[in-house]
């Protein structure tokens, strides 16, 4: 079924991780603020909203979900895999306060191998399409872009740079940086190729095996085609590898990937394999997750679900409760909402407006 209400959504994504076998992550509304900073780069906003403890704890509303996760994640052996749908807190782009913005999302922590990277792209895919609308996930690679950094020699300004510049997708500022850095004709043209491909994945699978078959890591380059056949495969059109979906190399590293949806014009999922973040925390495993923006979701739903209720009921004074109630339980058949009442309200919206007969019958006016 479609989701109609952002609660529907919820419920949709909720099933979608839980049946993989993932288990649903509580947490805290706050965290130490020290955590945040010693991770400003990682954080979406440097802005946190904190306050001191009872105890002169200096804590935050936590902006960010993942971070928690691994701070709390226990080194073991295996493999953990949670999801979580949480209320997260962030300074406002369009004014000076703080939202409290909701977010689903999952991760999957410890002895990551390729099936869990498969395993989460998968489920990326599938969360994008229980939206109900046509979709799209943007899948790259930073660890083979870091392959042809090293091979272009790049300074590390020079790596920062090329990253964004990729990121705008910007080919000549690429190579004028490639010039600047007395980087080998021959590497800067696959690196500036590379940078350029966005292709439906099996396609881009192809380009990728023969534009880099000599210049990185054989393993990396087949691991990735075969993961970008495998989605190709299970997804079709909806997944495309996209070089310009790129991330912070000092957190990120393999697969990074960014989903979007129809009406919305920026990113609704982000995520990637974050074994920076994880070293940078002083945990030796492995991770892969991604965070579902509901916030930018929400209008869709206010959109489609303009009306207060699918059916008004309107019922005469002297009708039995049990009539109005019969009538109520026919109308609302297949999930219809129906709100029952004695006089049409004002300033509401409804798909249908029925009239309960001195007979027991509900008589639709619109």
């Amino acid at each position: 079924m479609v989701p109609r209400t952002s609660g529907e959504l919820h419920a949709a994504l909720k099933e979608v991780f839980e049946l993989a076998g993932y288990r649903r992550y509580k947490m805290s509304k706050f965290e130490e603020y020290d955590l945040y900073a010693k991770n400003k780069d990682f954080l979406v906003s440097e802005n946190v909203l904190t306050f001191t403890d009872l105890d002169g704890r200096l804590m935050a509303l936590k902006p960010d979900v993942t971070l928690s996760i691994v701070k709390n994640c226990r080194e073991s052996e295996g493999v953990e895999k949670v999801y979580y749908h949480e209320n997260v807190y962030r300074a406002s782009e369009k004014n000076l306060g703080f939202r409290e913005i909701s977010q689903a999302g999952l991760e999957c922590v410890g002895d990551v191998d390729e099936y869990c990277v498969c395993e989460v792209l998968g489920l990326a895919a599938k969360s994008l399409l229980s939206v109900g609308r046509p979709c799209e996930l943007d899948v790259s690679h930073l660890g083979l872009l870091c392959e042809l950094f090293d091979a272009c020699g790049l300074s590390p300004e020079g790596r920062s740079a090329a990253v964004r510049l990729i990121g705008e997708k910007n080919p000549s500022g690429l190579k004028a940086l490639l010039e600047s850095e007395n980087t080998e004709p021959r590497i800067a043209e696959k690196l500036i190729s590379l940078s350029l491909i966005d292709d439906e994945a099996a396609e881009a699978a192809k380009k990728l095996r023969e534009l880099l078959k000599d210049a990185v890591r054989r393993e990396n380059l087949d691991l990735f085609a075969e993961t970008c056949s495998f989605l190709s495969e299970e997804f079709g059109g909806t997944v495309r590898v996209d070089f310009s979906t790129v991330g912070d190399l000092s957190y990120y590293s393999g697969i990074v990937f960014k989903g979007y949806v129809d009406g919305v014009p920026s990113s609704v999922l982000s995520g990637g394999q974050y074994n920076g973040l994880m070293k940078k925390m002083r945990k030796s495993s492995r991770a892969i997750g991604f965070a579902v923006y509901l916030d930018l979701l929400e209008p869709l739903f206010e959109t489609q679900n303009s009306f207060d209720a699918d059916i008004l009921l309107i019922y005469p004074p002297e009708a039995a409760p049990r009539v109005i109630y019969s009538a109520a339980k026919k109308l609302s058949a297949g999930g219809k909402s129906v709100l029952t009442v004695k006089s049409e309200p004002r300033g509401m919206m409804f798909r249908e407006i029925y009239k309960l007969s001195a007979g027991g019958e509900a008589v639709r006016e619109k």
